[in-house]
């Protein structure tokens, strides 16, 4: 079996789906919200970083991708560890709404690299990946969807107000 970024992919929105079924509704859109703050962030200090690493001597191999990705996934995890976006963990909702809030931030996390990277690399990645090509394509709805399910799955829980 070769290896390929469709594969790597799949693996990717699979373990996602896992992290929401294992961790619950809570932890699961933690999560998604803060890879919404996590790109926030990345997009906007990433050329500042990036522009302030470079003053160092190590950070010759360092790339603007690079520190977008790293700002991105700090965030993510700094914003579940350490504040209340962390959420409840646990059985706190269904289990097809937590794995739905998983692949929904693997949609966006997957969204987000791709806007990371150079119009260049991104088309090479484009043309090796059959499934990559197609989150691309859907990149408004990896961006709207979450907001939409949010109302979606309160209403299933019966929190709508009225």
């Amino acid at each position: 079996m070769t290896l390929s970024w469709d594969l790597f992919t799949i693996v990717f929105f699979a373990a996602l789906g896992a992290v929401g079924a294992l961790l619950g509704r809570g932890k699961a859109l933690g999560i998604l919200m803060g890879s919404f703050m996590g790109y926030v962030v990345a997009t906007e200090l990433g050329s500042l970083a990036f522009d302030e690493a470079k003053h160092f001597a190590h950070t010759q191999n360092f790339s603007l991708f690079l520190v977008k990705v790293a700002l991105f996934f700090a965030t993510i995890i700094i914003l579940n560890a350490k504040t209340e976006l962390s959420g409840k963990g646990g059985d706190d909702g269904s289990l097809v709404i937590g794995i739905i809030y998983g692949l929904l931030a693997a949609g966006f996390m997957a969204t987000a690299i791709l806007s990371f990277l150079d119009p260049g690399a991104k088309v090479d990645l484009l043309a090796k990946s059959v499934l990559i090509t197609k989150i691309d394509q859907l990149k408004l709805v990896w961006i709207v969807a979450p907001i939409g399910f949010l109302f979606v799955a309160d209403f299933v829980k019966g929190k709508v107000s009225k």
